[in-house]
């Protein structure tokens, strides 16, 4: 069991890479929770991103993606944040 949840997990984090370096748009849904500090939300895949930056829950913004984990992406706010505006 152990070896087939590190293949997962693994597989996941490679998937996940696929997003680094790339722009992308995120519906903020509140701040972090593992980190206050920064804000959570969610990408049109359905990726959970935190990251750096303002905004308010329903807010579109882009967040350049900087790294992957298995289980979420992270980011920093894009200059141009607002989606549309």
């Amino acid at each position: 069991m152990e070896r087939l949840v590190e293949v997962v997990q693994r597989r996941a984090r490679e998937r996940g890479q696929r997003f680094v370096g790339r722009s992308m748009e995120v519906l903020v849904e509140g701040t972090s929770r593992t980190d206050p500090s920064r804000l959570r939300g969610r990408t049109r895949h359905n990726k959970t991103v935190n990251f750096a930056g303002l905004g308010a829950p329903g807010d579109l913004v882009h967040v350049e993606i900087t790294g992957a984990t298995s289980t979420t992406l992270t980011g920093e706010m894009s200059l141009l944040a607002r989606v549309g505006g």
